[in-house]
């Protein structure tokens, strides 16, 4: 669903404000500097337990079953999913393999990371990519298993195949580990006496999730036997900690200012973009610091507001200002008509 973000009340204001947040916190937690702080590493390890799968709970929230056919539904996720991954992989290898002639990349170019591409695009030379890959499949996956089972039953089975074979496979071994997010935005979505329970903009809703996030998290920590039940705990940090940027998304667009609201909707409709295209610049602030800067003795906090800043900023300004002036872009980039 593609809204302009607008400062009026609209009913789905909540879902832009939540992918802002969660755009925010996916760049955040891509802030990798080194050397870093403790407490830093710390943050991030909590951000990863939720940034992403509150996105694909979104994505599950945001589909209606049997709205459209298979086939068009198909046509649309190719549009959405694969052209941007096509042209932001072609993008990428041509900076890389410019960029790699004259420094040492994380991610390289070479045969396996081009083949990793298609099998498992973590270990691609555009580790960000499996966001796409794995949305894609389980789209494609999704609605032919509602008909032949219920939402609770693609959800056990889910949650059996990863706590047993886990996901360290490939092609399908990352979409069936983040399915049951999408799951559960679908159980969201259909499900009234649920969304009642779960969803709101009170500050007990808001308050619940974060409880039980971090009752969840100190557990894991310090108890083993939980610690060793991985998947089904760290199902239950990222449900938790998204829907705490859930409810906190409600409350924002009930009870914040106009202009809070604006900046997280602005954040929030272009958030594709910027998951897509934060890395180049953070990599860019990295380097710069650490190359053509070095002897300039920055605190760490400084480089890392610096980082995450142009990381959000460059890419909204390039899609709002470049990508959707042009056709092309705006079809093979976006994946927008």
């Amino acid at each position: 669903m593609q809204m302009n973000p607008g400062t009026g009340r609209n009913s789905f204001d909540w879902i832009h404000i939540a992918k802002g947040i969660g755009i925010i916190l996916v760049v955040i937690g891509h802030c990798h500097l080194k050397p870093s702080p403790t407490y830093w590493a710390e943050i991030r390890t909590i951000i990863y337990f939720f940034h992403m799968p509150l996105f694909f709970i979104l994505s599950g929230y945001l589909y209606s079953h049997g709205k459209y056919s298979y086939s068009s539904l198909m046509k649309n996720k190719v549009k959405r999913l694969i052209y941007p991954f096509i042209s932001i992989a072609g993008s990428f290898f041509l900076i890389k393999y410019v960029a790699g002639q004259f420094i040492t990349l994380w991610n390289p170019i070479n045969i396996e990371s081009i083949y990793a591409l298609l099998i498992d695009p973590m270990h691609s030379f555009m580790p960000l990519l499996w966001f796409l890959h794995a949305l894609f499949l389980i789209f494609a996956i999704y609605p032919l298993a509602r008909l032949f089972l219920s939402n609770l039953s693609i959800m056990f089975l889910l949650l059996a195949i990863n706590f047993f074979l886990g996901n360290d496979y490939l092609v399908f071994g990352r979409a069936l580990s983040f399915m049951p997010f999408f799951v559960f935005g679908a159980i969201l979505r259909e499900s009234g006496k649920l969304s009642k329970l779960a969803i709101g903009a009170d500050w007990r809703y808001v308050l619940a999730p974060v409880m039980m996030f971090f009752l969840a998290y100190m557990l894991r920590s310090s108890v083993r036997i939980i610690y060793d039940y991985g998947y089904p705990v760290k199902t239950f940090l990222g449900i938790s900690g998204s829907l705490f940027v859930i409810n906190a998304s409600h409350a924002i667009a009930a009870l914040l200012d106009k202009r809070t609201k604006s900046m997280l909707l602005q954040i929030g409709y272009y958030s594709m973009t910027i998951y897509l295209l934060h890395s180049l610049f953070e990599s860019a602030v990295r380097i710069g610091f650490s190359h053509v800067f070095k002897n300039i003795q920055a605190p760490f906090e400084l480089i890392a507001f610096i980082s995450i800043t142009c990381g959000i900023v460059f890419p909204l300004v390039i899609e709002k200002n470049v990508l959707r002036k042009f056709s092309i872009t705006k079809k093979f980039v976006l994946g927008l008509d």
